[in-house]
């Protein structure tokens, strides 16, 4: 039952890094996502949000194609990509605005109609990413960091399923 659900966390994370593309450059290249406080205007704060989102999409690219095996192991890479994803973690779920409920963007509105869930579901992605950072940090094969890479993914497919328009 482990094997399935490490396997089904696997896939998880990769459809994810799939769905969004591949990685054009490495976690090192990939700019870091700066996120300010929320200015009160809603565009500005999709504007950003999505910004973080899409250095999210590049790093976790880098991890899928070694978890999928695609690209060969490269433990610097992956660390890097998962102290990315770690340092931007916390950073988009603060300006998921009232301002912004207004604008055009991908998110549902259950983010704002479900604020705790919506709050649950970034908590566990905060948390699966610093897992996911920490395994990477004393990781020295992809073995080793497949299954905290497999439960960002679901943590994403969670959140998505729920607040993301498709």
């Amino acid at each position: 039952m482990k094997k399935s659900l490490l396997t089904a966390g696997v896939l998880s994370a990769l459809l994810l890094a799939a769905c969004g593309g591949q990685a054009e450059k490495s976690a090192e290249q990939a700019p870091a996502a700066t996120s300010t406080a929320p200015d009160g205007s809603g565009k500005a704060d999709v504007k950003e949000r999505e910004h973080i989102m899409k250095a999210f999409k590049k790093d976790f690219g880098v991890i899928g194609k070694m978890v999928k095996g695609e690209t060969a192991y490269d433990a610097a890479a992956f660390r890097a990509a998962a102290e990315s994803l770690n340092t931007n973690a916390d950073k988009p779920w603060a300006l998921y605005t009232e301002a912004s409920a207004q604008e055009k963007s991908d998110a549902k509105p259950e983010v704002w109609s479900k604020p705790e869930q919506f709050k649950q579901e970034a908590d566990k992605f905060v948390a699966a990413v610093a897992a996911l950072n920490t395994a990477a940090a004393a990781a020295n094969s992809v073995d080793a960091v497949k299954a905290a890479a497999g439960d960002v993914g679901q943590s994403c497919k969670s959140c998505h399923d729920s607040f993301r328009k498709d």
